[in-house]
């Protein structure tokens, strides 16, 4: 016995099983053919489909095994679906699970086993297995066929569960039909009922029979109110679209029927429409109830709308389901109409504040307020800064209706009512406290000037107070002082005003007193009169008196300005020094805090905001009782004048412990002092600025000491913090160049010991990080002794690191610049030496494969003369090759960015490198899906494209392809990617790549190059302002990516007109391809021209002779020669050429002064002139278009470009007159 893991979708497994009702079934065919199918195939004695159930394994269809179930344990199929994978046991005997099992052991004798899960819907149902009675091992392509025979018995098993699930359906539609309000139906493309379901008789009483044959759309009439529905249905019908619930009445047996119609449409397995199929509802009941459902509901809204209180209404599960405006008004955003719940509109309300009687309880207010349907009187509740009155009203199904009435404008009365009678009551008790509190003795006095209140226990009053009551004012004193008391109470009650008045009264003690008193009327005609012993204060103002004269004496005589101001910040007191300084009058300065101040500004320190009054310092003393001293302000006085002054503040108190009664504060003017000191310090920081611009540092020698200062800009130039450097002459000595120590103590030495002006040398002196800088010393004897010897020596250290630096790359640029020159010199002879000879090469085997192309030859002697050409070519390649590199390393090639369309120059391109690609049979491909602007020179970005288009086909597999494709990148850029399906390179061909004259190895092969093509191509990329990336590996061909700037919108339009003739189709050595024959203008039949008289000015014989048999085929070209500049002036003023051919290099003369010369002669102005010449370089070619000649032919010369040109000119008619 095994045990198997149980798969994890075990209960789905079964379940679907079970469903496809193929457990204890007879035998289908279908699977009995496959079973057979894999017994034959795999050569096996037993083949079995199998279904693995939750306890046994049942056999659909079995061939070599009797029985039919076998036990779930002792099966091999079980592992196959627990893992939803193949299995495959060789021998079984061995195998750990299954060699105990009774497949093995018993009479089957089972060795071997291979099996393949049967998967329908993502679930492992049953197994296609076979087996052996031998060991055995399964093949690959054994496994596979019985993989493909699982997939098919996988396809019966999920039909079959397809059928089952549609037969089910069927009858659940059916009985659904049936029983409900529904019938099916379905129609053809025209719209013809072809089937209605039984149950249209039962749902209108119409016969289904009777609609066949009838047209859906003619049978129904829509309703007036449903027009929309109607609508949408035809439209769909047209549009042959899925419509749902379209809306119209049947005439039937019953009357007319609202029905409902839905409806999908059919179409067959080619996509034609077929027709439709659908359901239609009797809906009559429904859309009568509807109807009167609205009619309710809207009387109802009405009605609740018509309330002047807040009204909604909940379903029992909490729903609004009704409510009217003032409701939606009062609760505003916190109402969800998606997910409209009278508790979730609450708590919205409780968590924003909305109850200030929740806040600090919110739940136990939540289950109040959504219960109070509970209780049976209404209740207060406020909401923001109004109250509710709310009543909630249960109805018999549960539903509730919540009522609200907004009572805040009675709810404010009442309480403003309360308020009112409350300050009533406090302002009468407060009233009592403040009068019993005060020191004053007072009294209320009645319209008839009675005493009827006042202080009890006062220590004034001459007798009780219960005996004053109701005794006339005054009845208890002496008679002159009742009499100004009583005055003063008629004045009171004639004017309404408060009176004041003063009097002496002898006490019960004997002493006489002095007293100020005030009346003030109160209401019903009634007055207080207020009385208090002000005599020490009489005394004190007696004694104040004294001092203030003392003050004034002295406060007159000092220099300082002194002010007195009283707490409320009026001054009271000004010494003329004060006046002075502040340049205003005694009575022109009333209050030093009011912002209305006679012109007087304390300022900032840009002495130009004035300094706000809270923060004078008389304000900060009165606010803050503190002290203020000696703190300096700039002082704008009323004249304009600007002073600065000096201030200090304190209060001024009588005793130590008394209150403050004034204030002081001292001027001083203190401008002269600071404009000098101002003086001084804008010297010093003239001297430190001037210092530190110059980044020089200071250092400051006291011989006496030894001592010496450093400056900070002194240390931090060598890479030391303030801290890092002591005062001692062994800081510089020691940090001195050893090889520099000698040269500066001699010089120091010899400045100390002559009469020179000033010191200076140059030396290295050792950073901190312990390299050297370079340093101007500068030094001045500032202090002497009496006998003359220095005391003092002030200098300053100016690192020239930078300078030295300087020097030294300008001379090595120029030495570069040198060096650049005379390579590029190099270079231009070497040029024009090898192509001198090399055009003879050339340009005689052009001749030779012209006529042997002309009148036939032996293949070999062709072949000779192509080895020389492509010989040649190839030595001009590198020629040229070594001079681009020489132009782009020098930056002396001029480029012309303009806007391309990088899909025409690809095109371009691709057009010339076909031939090539075609010879080695290459595919070339242009993936390129737009024009992709660019910025670039249109030669050079040719030049790239063709150089590493020609490598990919070189390099390229027989028989493959060249790709190329473009895409975006950021920054404003684009990638051209041009990929091969050549053999690819490794790591290390890749690091060697960029090596001038490197091949990788390919320099035996019949493949041509320089090794310098990628070189000129990366730096001709990255001139225009691009780059080059290329990603290769052995066997995977290489893909080179050109990154290149995309143009802006605002550029001119894409131009890709330019002239291919800069780059002529390529062969397999990249030059132009087999002999083209020179194109003969000359009309058949036309009238004879003259001959074109052409004159070559050459001295190299072989070079001249190389035209002469050149233009020997061409009867109107006439050609002559000439060796130098002299020959040819008397040449042409024998004979008038009609073309000039110039030698650039010529004995005696340039070509240039040649060219200048003959275009003196007569009719020699406008004649066409070439330069032929062997230098090469784009300077050369500008100078010789610049001095009027119309071409340029580069030695070595292109036969057939020569003579095509030639004859064009002969053929033009320009020949001059023989």
């Amino acid at each position: 016995m095994t045990l198997h893991a149980v798969p994890s979708d075990e209960s789905e497994r079964v379940a679907l099983l079970h469903a496809t009702k193929l457990l204890d079934t007879e035998v289908a065919p279908a699977f009995q053919a496959i079973e057979r199918l894999i017994a034959s195939t795999l050569q096996c004695p037993i083949a079995a489909i199998n279904l693995v159930d939750s306890d046994r394994v049942w056999s659909l269809a079995m061939q070599g095994l009797d029985a039919r179930q076998t036990p779930l344990a002792d099966a091999f199929c079980h592992q196959v679906v627990s893992r939803k994978a193949g299995l495959q046991i060789a021998d079984a005997t061995h195998h750990e699970l299954f060699r105990h099992s009774p497949l093995v052991t018993g009479p089957a004798q089972v060795r071997a086993y291979v099996g393949m899960p049967l998967i329908v819907e993502g679930h492992a149902l049953g197994t296609v297995c076979a087996m052996d009675l031998q060991p055995r091992q399964w093949s690959q392509q054994e496994a596979a066929t019985l993989l493909d025979l699982a997939a098919a018995a996988s396809g019966l098993v999920l039909a079959r569960l397809e059928a089952q699930r549609l037969r089910k359906m069927e009858a659940r539609v059916r009985t659904a039909s049936l029983a409900g309000s529904d019938w099916l139906w379905e129609t053809d493309k025209n719209g013809i009922l072809q089937w209605v379901s039984a149950g249209l008789k039962q749902h209108t009483g119409l016969d289904p029979s009777s609609e066949i044959g009838l047209k859906g759309a003619d049978i129904y009439t829509p309703r007036e109110d449903a027009l929309d529905s109607w609508d949408r249905f035809v439209q769909a019908r047209a549009r042959r679209e899925p419509f749902s619930d379209a809306i119209g009445v049947r005439m039937t047996p019953r009357g007319p029927l609202t029905v409902s119609i839905s409806g999908t449409p059919v179409f067959n397995s080619r996509g034609k429409f077929m027709g439709y199929r659908g359901a239609s509802r009797n809906i009559t009941r429904q859309v009568n109830a509807e109807q009167e459902a609205r009619r309710a509901d809207q009387l109802l809204r009405q009605a609740i709308e018509s309330f002047n209180i807040s009204v909604v209404i909940t379903d029992p599960q909490g729903r609004v389901v009704l409510s009217n405006q003032q409701w939606r008004d009062h609760v505003g955003e916190a109402h969800d109409e998606a997910h409209p719940y009278w508790a979730n509109t609450m708590r919205k309300l409780i968590r924003q504040g909305a109850y200030p009687q929740a806040v600090g309880r919110e739940e136990a207010y939540m289950a109040w307020r959504l219960n109070l349907h509970q209780e049976p009187e209404a209740s207060e509740v406020q909401v923001g800064q109004r109250w509710l009155l709310v009543k909630d009203h249960q109805l018999p199904d549960k539903s509730v209706v919540h009522f609200a009435m907004d009572i805040t404008q009675s709810k404010r009365d009442a309480e403003k009512l309360r308020e009112k009678q409350k300050a009533l009551s406090e302002t009468k008790a407060r009233l009592r406290a403040v009068l019993h509190a005060l020191p004053d003795l007072w009294f209320v006095i009645d319209q008839k000037g009675r005493y009827t209140d006042g202080h009890a226990d006062h220590p004034l009053l001459v007798r009780p107070l219960s005996e004053l009551k109701k005794t006339p004012l005054g009845q208890h004193l002496p008679p002159e002082t009742a009499q100004l008391q009583i005055q003063a109470l008629q004045r009171l009650q004639t004017t309404g005003q408060p009176q004041r008045f003063e009097y002496d009264l002898v006490m019960r003690d004997g002493v006489a007193r002095h007293f100020e008193a005030r009346m003030t009327p109160m209401p019903d005609g009634q007055a207080l009169f207020l009385t208090r012993d002000i005599t020490e204060r009489q005394l004190a103002a007696e004694k104040l008196r004294v001092s203030e004269e003392l003050y004034r004496s002295v406060a007159a005589t000092i220099s300082d300005g002194l002010v007195i101001v009283e707490l409320t910040g009026r001054v009271v007191a000004l010494n003329p020094a004060a006046s002075r300084i502040l340049g205003v009058s005694p009575e022109q300065l009333i209050d030093l805090t009011s912002p209305a101040l006679p012109g007087l500004t304390l300022l900032q320190d840009d002495l130009a905001t004035p300094l706000p009054v809270e923060q004078w310092p008389i304000t900060q003393v009165l606010s803050t009782s503190q002290r203020v001293d000696n703190r300096v302000y700039p002082l704008r006085r009323a004249d304009g004048e600007l002073l600065w002054v000096q201030m200090s503040c304190h209060l001024l108190r009588v005793g130590v412990d008394a209150h403050p009664f004034a204030a002081m504060a001292t001027l001083r003017d203190i401008t002269l002092e600071r404009h000098a000191q101002q003086e001084l310090q804008f010297s010093e920081e003239r001297w430190k600025f001037a210092l530190e611009g110059a980044g020089d540092g200071v250092w400051d020698w006291d011989l006496s000491t030894g001592r010496v200062y450093y400056s900070q800009r002194w240390k931090t130039m060598l890479g030391f913090d303030e801290h890092e450097i002591a005062n001692t002459a062994e800081e510089f000595s020691n940090r001195v160049h050893p090889a520099d120590r000698e040269l500066v103590a001699n010089s120091l030495n010899r400045y100390l010991q002559g009469s020179e002006g000033v010191h200076q040398i140059e030396f290295r002196l050792q950073h901190k990080s312990g390299h050297y800088l370079s340093i101007l010393s500068r030094g001045k004897v500032v202090s002497r002794y009496r006998d003359g010897r220095v005391l003092r020596v002030v200098g300053t250290h100016s690192d020239i690191t930078p300078v030295k630096q300087a020097e030294r790359a300008l001379r090595e640029k120029q030495t570069a610049e040198a060096a650049s020159a005379a390579k590029s010199e190099f270079l231009s002879r070497m040029s024009h030496e090898i192509r001198t000879p090399l055009n003879a090469v050339n340009g005689f085997a052009q001749l030779l494969q012209l006529q042997l192309t002309q009148h036939g030859a032996q293949a070999g002697q062709r072949n000779y003369v192509e080895q020389i050409l492509h010989a040649s070519r190839h030595l001009m390649g590198l020629v040229n090759d070594v001079l681009d590199l020489q132009q782009v390393e020098t930056g002396i090639l001029n480029f012309k960015p303009e806007r391309l369309s990088l899909a025409q120059e690809v095109k371009q391109c691709l057009s010339m490198l076909a031939p090539m690609a075609d010879k080695r049979d290459i595919t070339l491909v242009n993936a390129l899906d737009q024009p992709w602007p660019v910025m670039a020179d249109r030669q050079r970005l040719r030049q790239v494209i063709m150089n590493i288009g020609s490598n990919a086909i070189k390099y390229n597999q027989s028989g493959g392809a060249v790709r190329l494709y473009a895409q975006a990148l950021p920054e404003n850029e684009l990638v051209l990617t041009i990929e091969d399906a050549g053999p690819g390179m490794s790591p290390q061909q890749l690091s060697k790549l960029f090596q001038p004259f490197e091949r990788l190895g390919r320099e035996t092969s019949n493949i041509e190059g320089t090794g310098l093509g990628l070189i000129i191509t990366r730096s001709l990329l990255e001139a225009m302002g691009g780059r080059m990336d290329i990603r290769s590996q052995p066997g995977a061909g290489t893909r080179v990516n050109l990154v290149l700037p995309l143009a802006g919108h605002a550029q001119p339009q894409l131009d890709s007109s330019a002239p291919d003739s800069a780059y002529p189709p390529l062969s397999d050595s990249g030059s132009s391809l087999e002999p083209t024959m020179p194109t003969d203008l000359t009309s058949d039949g036309a009238q004879p021209l003259p001959a074109l008289h052409v004159m070559y000015v050459e001295d190299n014989r072989i070079n001249a002779m190389l035209f002469e048999e050149a233009l020997r085929p061409f009867p109107q070209i006439d050609l002559v020669i000439a060796e130098d500049g002299q020959m040819a002036l008397s040449m042409a003023r024998d004979r008038t050429p009609d073309v000039l051919v110039l030698d650039a290099h010529l004995p005696g003369m340039s070509g240039f002064d040649v060219l200048k010369a003959l275009r003196s002669l007569p009719n020699l102005a406008d004649a066409p002139a070439f330069m032929c010449s062997a230098d090469a370089m784009p300077d050369d070619v500008a100078r010789a278009q610049a001095a009027g000649f119309t071409g340029y032919w580069t030695k070595p010369i292109d036969i057939v470009a020569v003579t095509t040109e030639l004859c064009r000119l002969a053929a033009r008619g320009d020949n001059a007159a023989p």
